[in-house]
């Protein structure tokens, strides 16, 4: 058997059914077997970067491993934005990359490069993949492959490479007679479940305000799951931004997103000044949710973490601090199995929902809310998709803030990485995990990162609606050159050497339905008139000086954010 025919029938066994990438020379035998395998459904992106970032957002729709490919050289190192995406945002992919002949590299010190295209892509990524390795004998390909597919899955998720020379993509091999991989003896050091959900419970009984925090790590799991927990012990839940979309903007018990940066007002003074006891469930409470200096962040509460990373436990947030390691989901079925129910006192919801409330009232009374409202309208007339995944810019912020997630919608974000770019070929791989309308939102400069896979869509017709949030500057580096630079606005707007094209005119270009709004009026005409199962291009144009709002500066506590409340209201709601 052909060693590409083993791996196209691997990754069929293993339940990959897409396969992303570019062809090029030293990958082109395993393109070749992609497509003769009648199991596998090849796309072909327009960049690289492209296929990884389609791979990482229909992973993270599926929570399942996923595949991409490139060539080597060039077109391994365009993969790397969209691999180290996958490893900050814990998402499983596998990602293979063609190389040289072995025969062809010499690995002499001294020489860059012996062979055309010849790059070190091992070394390149190791720090942002969980394993790799290079093909170097055909009697190992079935234990890497097998070894690969582990590690992607095992404890915290994440992404693997394998590079994959060019013979030995064409060697011929007897599959049964190949060495499988191995796992080392169990070492998991998670604890039980059922005794971290215990004392948690404990803990709950013993606190008169607690708050549940969600984090991305509750995302990998059963969504049902979670909310029935939350029912069960009806207690006040906020969530990192990449956990937005655990629950519905309308449930009772939600109270938004936490952030040093542009969390939800409400949810960062529920945390920070009111709760007793914090319950982090696989939420990582890096510095971007607590604000920079951890020592003052929630220093009346109490907190447990459970985290299926202990690197992540070591990094101590404060002394009153409780720690697990363990597996989150399995933990939030242990909770919602146990024998209680309702452990928040109706005095401690009462004082979160007039928190809200009142800080709701006071952040939509301000001028600069007015993209928020954008935002609410477009998520008005886009119940329908299942995937909404925003970009990285202001519209990130105002998408997370304000866009009203649903029950059955998933929000995604490139977190970690923070990757300008990711929102179109990541919507194109949640559509193929949903097989369903999909929305990005980005900005003008996001969209412009990965414009080309505009041709995907067209080509294959895909159901995806972009909404280009646009303008005319790079607004986040507006806002910060306000703060830092007395508004010298080098490289972020006209003026300073930064320009946009006509995106309705691109979009025509690419013969997808497009259409220019200004204003929320001429917006909602468009989409009232917009037909989601089609593909779809909205030029969303906004004031050069749209700014994101509520905002926490650099060394400020989590829950002083601009624009400051007046002192009257900060203190009725700190007195509550």
């Amino acid at each position: 058997m052909k060693t590409s025919d083993y791996i196209a029938d691997f990754m069929v066994e293993h339940g990959i059914r897409h396969c992303y990438g570019f062809q090029g020379t030293m990958i082109a035998h395993l393109v070749d077997s992609i497509c003769r395998n009648k199991n596998l459904e090849n796309h072909v992106c327009y960049n690289e970067q492209g296929a990884a970032f389609a791979a990482v957002g229909q992973a993270k729709v599926t929570g399942q491993v996923t595949f991409a490919y490139s060539t080597s050289g060039p077109g391994a190192a365009n993969l790397i934005s969209g691999i180290a995406d996958a490893y900050y945002d814990s998402t499983p992919v596998i990602f293979i990359t063609g190389q040289l002949n072995t025969y062809e590299y010499l690995n002499v010190p001294g020489i860059k490069q012996h062979g055309f295209q010849e790059m070190d892509v091992i070394d390149t990524v190791r720090p942002v993949v969980k394993y790799c390795e290079k093909v170097e004998d055909e009697h190992d390909l079935r234990r890497i492959l097998e070894q690969a597919y582990y590690m992607a899955t095992e404890g915290r998720k994440g992404p693997v490479l394998i590079d994959l020379p060019m013979d030995m993509q064409r060697m011929e091999i007897e599959p049964s007679q190949l060495p499988g991989f191995v796992p080392c003896e169990n070492t998991d050091k998670t604890l039980d479940s059922d005794a971290i959900a215990e004392d948690i419970v404990k803990a709950l009984h013993e606190a008169k305000r607690p708050v549940i925090a969600l984090g991305n790590g509750v995302t990998k799991g059963d969504r049902a799951t979670v909310l029935a927990m939350i029912d069960k012990l009806g207690v006040p839940v906020v969530t990192s931004m990449l956990g937005r979309d655990i629950m519905s903007y309308d449930h009772p018990l939600n109270f938004g997103f936490i952030g040093a940066g542009y969390g939800h007002r409400y949810a960062n003074m529920i945390v920070h000044k009111k709760a007793d006891l914090i319950i982090s469930l696989g939420c990582s409470l890096c510095k971007r949710q607590t604000g920079m200096k951890t020592e003052n962040f929630a220093r009346n509460a109490r907190i447990i973490r459970v985290d299926i990373d202990q690197h992540e436990l070591d990094r101590k947030i404060h002394q009153n601090e409780d720690s697990y390691l363990g597996d989150c989901c399995s933990v939030i079925d242990a909770l919602k199995n146990q024998s209680v129910s309702k452990l928040a006192s109706e005095e401690w919801l009462q004082v979160c929902n007039d928190i809200r409330t009142e800080l709701e009232d006071f952040d939509d009374s301000c001028d600069e809310r007015e993209p928020n409202k954008v935002l609410e309208l477009i998520s008005d007339y886009t119940a329908d998709a299942k995937v909404i995944c925003c970009d990285v810019g202001q519209h990130q912020v105002w998408g997370a803030q304000s866009y009203k997630v649903r029950d059955d919608q998933r929000l995604l974000f490139s977190g970690g990485h923070g990757a300008m770019g990711f929102s179109l070929p990541a919507a194109i791989g949640a559509h193929y995990a949903c097989d369903a309308p999909v929305v990005a939102i980005a900005g003008d400069g996001a969209i412009q990162m990965n414009i080309q896979e505009l041709q995907w869509v067209y080509r294959e017709q895909l159901p995806i609606t972009i909404f280009v949030m646009n303008n005319r500057s790079l607004g986040l580096i507006q806002q910060q050159q306000d703060d830092i630079f007395d508004g010298r606005y080098y490289s972020s707007v006209a003026e300073g050497g930064y320009l946009t094209p006509d995106f309705c005119e691109i979009g025509k270009a690419y013969k997808l339905n497009s259409y220019k709004a200004k204003g929320r009026e001429e917006l909602e005409a468009v989409l009232k008139k917009l037909d989601l199962s089609k593909p779809n291009l909205v030029d969303v144009e906004l004031d050069v000086k749209s700014r994101a709002y509520p905002k926490t500066f650099f060394g400020e506590e989590m829950h002083n954010q601009k624009p400051y409340m007046p002192e009257e209201l900060l203190k009725s709601i700190l007195a509550e």
